[in-house]
C-alpha cells in the first residue's frame, strides 16, 4: 500500500504543476497587448497630424499623434507631449477618437488627419 500512495501523491503533484503550467502560459498569452488599428491596418508608430479637444481646457490644439496599442502621444508645437489611453484599441472613425488622460482625469477627442 505505501507504494500505491506515494505513487498517488507523485500524480497529483504533477497535476498540480501541470494545471499551474497551464494557467501561466493563458495568462501570458491572454495580456499580449494588441496594436493600434484603422480598417485592419496596423497604424502603431506612424505619426499623424492631428487637432485634439480638451474637455478640460474647452480648446483645440494642432498636435501630431503616434498610436501604440491602446495609447496615443500627442505631441504639442512647442515640444510637450501626453500619453493618452484610447477606450479602444481598433480606431472605427478617425474624425472622432476617444481618450483618457489617467494622470491628469483629463478626457481628450481626436481628430486624425491622413489615416485613410
Amino acid at each position: 500500500m505505501p507504494f500505491i500512495k506515494k505513487n498517488a501523491r507523485k500524480i497529483e503533484y504533477m497535476k498540480t504543476k501541470l494545471t499551474t503550467s497551464l494557467l501561466a502560459l493563458l495568462f501570458v498569452f491572454s495580456s499580449n497587448t494588441y496594436a493600434a488599428e484603422y480598417n485592419g491596418r496596423n497604424i502603431d508608430g506612424i505619426e499623424f497630424d492631428c487637432s485634439a479637444y480638451s474637455y478640460d481646457t474647452g480648446n483645440w490644439y494642432y498636435v501630431t499623434v503616434e498610436f501604440s496599442g491602446d495609447e496615443a502621444t500627442i505631441t504639442f508645437s512647442h515640444g510637450g507631449y501626453i500619453t493618452l489611453t484610447l477606450d479602444d484599441e481598433e480606431i472605427d472613425a478617425p474624425g472622432s477618437i476617444d481618450a483618457y488622460d489617467y494622470d491628469k482625469g483629463i478626457y481628450w477627442e481626436l481628430e486624425v488627419d491622413g489615416i485613410d
